[in-house]
């Protein structure tokens, strides 16, 4: 999983691989409470998914060998089978995931918010631009930026009522492309 990808699906089949705890911790991580996590708790809750996670994927290896019978068995018999303990660890590992992606959203967040301007810095932006009875396309005239964030933008071809038609859409003259189309939406079968 990248860190782009919106929030993972987790199904109740695999909500039933965990335990009580774990279980637990997989919530704070996909019901979305996580902006009311305070940054101790939220590193808290990280670690434990993490030693969890770590866990369930050992025990999955080791199982995984004693079912190839490269290992003796850790109980009575070998395992046959690693599907719930495999399954188990991708359930943390996405929910691990998620709160790594929300640690390091906030991490990058207290780095950058003294350098990008603030929602009300740029609604009083826009405000003074309105009073002054400026339109974006009017300050674009007198030198500002097509984009923020772009600023050797292309301006593009201009308004579409600048441009005349000589030609149907279609390609045929006076419009009469269109006259077979319409002639077919006519009948009815």
């Amino acid at each position: 999983m990248t860190a782009q990808n919106s929030s993972p699906t987790f199904t109740a089949d695999d909500l039933r691989l965990l335990d009580q705890d774990e279980a637990k911790l997989v919530e704070v991580a996909r019901r979305g409470g996580l902006d009311r996590l305070g940054q101790s708790e939220l590193t808290e809750t990280v670690q434990r998914l993490r030693d969890r996670r770590d866990r369930a994927r050992d025990i999955a290896n080791r199982q995984r060998r004693e079912a190839r019978g490269k290992a003796d068995p850790s109980g009575v018999a070998p395992a046959q089978r690693n599907d719930g303990t495999e399954g188990k660890a991708r359930v943390l590992g996405m929910a691990l995931d998620l709160l790594t992606q929300e640690r390091d959203r906030r991490a990058k967040g207290d780095e950058t918010a003294a350098q990008s301007p603030t929602q009300q810095e740029l609604a009083q932006k826009a405000l003074a631009l309105k009073q002054s009875g400026q339109s974006g396309a009017e300050a674009q005239d007198k030198g500002g930026p097509l984009h923020p964030q772009d600023p050797e933008a292309d301006p593009g071809k201009g308004a579409l009522a600048d441009q005349a038609r000589n030609i149907a859409p279609s390609g045929a003259l006076d419009h009469g492309g269109e006259l077979p189309s319409r002639e077919r939406s006519r009948t009815r079968y």
